[in-house]
């Protein structure tokens, strides 16, 4: 079988790439299996099995090819999509030259993974004004609540976009994964026909050591972004001090508001409390050190790779209530939720577990013991497998169908 994945951001900067490249690598393993990659980046380049395509950078030109075909990338993506003939096309998130995209693919059978709320939600938080999670995804009584992150202009184009895509993508995908039962029943609501839960990958099991623990140091990995709770981490951590004056927290990541939040640091006076450690592709010596990890997002988080890897390495996760995080943490028994939009909560979770190696360590091994029993490698191979299996069968039938008439 062949098989094409297609992704826009062909390079293992986050949570949706890193499963993107995963899901390749575990594929590439299974004897009869070929497997290419198709995405965007900062420049062409190709390879035996991968073709990147220069990505956009401009916000606006990044819109403008989400409204209309762009010629010359429409024959560059069908032409190298020809030359490979997959029998099954699995698309992840294609944000980058979408309409030139679904209509090159359009010929083969497809399935798509959904990373985010983007799919029911122009802005892909999926929340309203006042920071309450939208229960339905866009609605035309709650069409102005979602314009969280533009002006009234943009949003517009943005949901232009927004619904010809989603049109698109429902006739020409045949089955969607999603990596958390609650997206599923968005999706559903949402119309997206056979979308089922297909978990992400997980590490190789390790083997935690709580020798190494900091009890009062604590961790944050991610994009730095508004979205992720940014302004929440630090106001909550400065309450924090102010009653722990021994807490100290590593930032792990890069993004946009990495200035202003150096900005907010000074202004709150932590500065002797947080490091920032920047991007870093092995967290290992940081989760090592770390009471537990903190996971604030304001948006609705579809997964949470961050926290199946604390949970891996027995840390326990505080995490927003949010998308994902109460379904993958179990309150006050692997670690504990809070409400971001409840002033003093995280804070206030952050001291629970602060100087308090007993609770650590016993929310840590509930954790770990929890994601052996909810998460198979093997079985979610298998299950995507299956599924390239069966919606490639039916496009040959289909295919059959059409040459009998």
């Amino acid at each position: 079988m062949r098989v094409l994945l297609i992704t826009d951001n062909h390079t293992p900067t986050g949570g949706a790439e890193n499963y993107f490249f995963a899901l390749k690598n575990r594929l590439k393993n299974v004897p009869g299996m070929d497997v290419y990659s198709l995405g965007f980046g900062p420049c062409q380049e190709y390879g035996d099995d991968f073709y990147v395509l220069k990505g956009l950078t401009s916000r606006l030109f990044k819109l403008v090819w989400q409204l209309i075909v762009h010629p010359g990338v429409y024959f560059k993506l069908r032409k190298h999509i020809r030359k490979i003939q997959p029998d099954v096309i699995h698309i992840h998130n294609i944000k980058h030259y979408t309409p030139s995209l679904l209509h090159a693919i359009k010929p083969y059978p497809v399935i798509q993974t959904i990373h985010d709320y983007g799919a029911v939600c122009p802005s892909a938080h999926n929340i309203h004004k006042d920071w309450q999670p939208c229960p339905t995804g866009m609605r035309k009584q709650c069409f102005w609540q979602h314009q969280v992150k533009y002006n009234i202009l943009t949003y517009l184009a943005q949901t232009v976009a927004f619904l010809k895509t989603q049109k698109q993508v429902k006739k020409t995908v045949k089955k969607f994964f999603a990596p958390s039962p609650e997206l599923v029943e968005y999706l559903k609501i949402n119309q997206f026909n056979d979308a089922v839960y297909i978990a992400p990958f997980i590490n190789e099991p390790v083997n935690p050591s709580l020798i190494t623990i900091n009890p009062y140091h604590f961790l944050f990995a991610g994009n730095l972004g508004s979205h992720k709770g940014v302004y929440v981490l630090l106001d909550e951590f400065a309450l924090a001090c102010q009653k722990e004056p021994r807490l100290s927290l590593t930032i792990a990541g890069m993004g946009q508001e990495k200035k202003r939040m150096q900005i907010r640091i000074r202004q709150l006076g932590i500065e002797g409390h947080i490091h920032f450690a920047g991007w870093k592709k092995d967290l290992e010596e940081e989760y090592a050190e770390s009471a537990a990890i903190l996971f604030p997002s304001i948006w609705m988080e579809a997964f949470g790779l961050i926290i199946t890897e604390a949970m891996n390495r027995a840390r326990p996760v505080i995490g927003s209530n949010r998308g994902s995080p109460p379904w993958l943490i179990d309150d006050q028994q692997t670690g504990f939720i809070f409400d971001p939009s409840k002033k003093g909560d995280l804070a206030e979770k952050i001291l629970k577990i602060a100087g308090n190696t007993e609770l650590i360590s016993t929310l840590g091994r509930n954790g770990k013991a929890k994601l052996e029993t909810l998460i198979d490698n093997e079985n979610i191979l298998n299950q995507i497998i299956q599924a390239y299996q069966e919606v490639a069968a039916i496009n040959c039938n289909q295919d059959w169908t059409a040459h009998a008439v």
